[in-house]
Parts: C-alpha cells; sequence; structure tokens
C-alpha cells in the first residue's frame, strides 16, 4: 500500500501517434492518455558505450495506485512527462498480484 501523502508528483502518459494529418508514417507521442499521481524513486544509473562516447542510463521506479493506471489504459509502449522530464516504459509491475500497487520501471530519456 502507498500513502496519499507519497504520491507528490503527477505524470502524464502520452501515447505514440503512428500516422500524420497526411497519412506519412512517423513517429509521434502527441496523444495525451490521462494523468495519474506517482512517487518517482531512483534505481541507479549506468554507463553505456555509445559511438565515441559514453551515454548515461538513468533509471527510476515510479509507484503509483493500480486503479489510477488502469483506468487511463497505460501501456508500456507509452511515455511518462513528471516535472518536465520525459520517461519511457520498461515494465509495469502489478505488486503481489492484488490490484493495489503498481509499479513502473522507466528510464529518463535524454
Amino acid at each position: 500500500m502507498i500513502s496519499a501523502g507519497r504520491l507528490r508528483f503527477l505524470a502524464t502518459a502520452k501515447r505514440e501517434n503512428n500516422t500524420d494529418n497526411t497519412g506519412k508514417k512517423q513517429k509521434d507521442f502527441a496523444t495525451t492518455v490521462g494523468s495519474f499521481r506517482c512517487d518517482l524513486r531512483d534505481t541507479g544509473s549506468s554507463e553505456i558505450s555509445y559511438a565515441d562516447g559514453v551515454a548515461l542510463s538513468k533509471t527510476y521506479d515510479c509507484l503509483a495506485r493500480w486503479d489510477a493506471i488502469n483506468e487511463i489504459g497505460l501501456l508500456a509502449t507509452d511515455i511518462l512527462l513528471i516535472r518536465g522530464r520525459t520517461f519511457s516504459i520498461l515494465g509495469i509491475q502489478n505488486e503481489a498480484e492484488r490490484d493495489r500497487l503498481a509499479t513502473i520501471s522507466v528510464e529518463e530519456i535524454t
């Protein structure tokens, strides 16, 4: 169970549009699915070799009420906007299969 006082952040879920107004294929996250309150906890970061440099990968656990994400129909292909930062969803877990707490593993997109 998560206390209401811990749900400090407002997360907005956006869904991918595959086509634009002219019918051409393009990847765009313009459709807002909905919003829910959540708590964001840092789970660590790692460095990944990328081209001729190093990229930093930061991962977080986003804790929310299961009813809230079920109501908007959150998918693992959606992205989350929290406090001006963009996160891609790595996975959604229903803690103890009790339909109470959702743990959403996310990675910050920089």
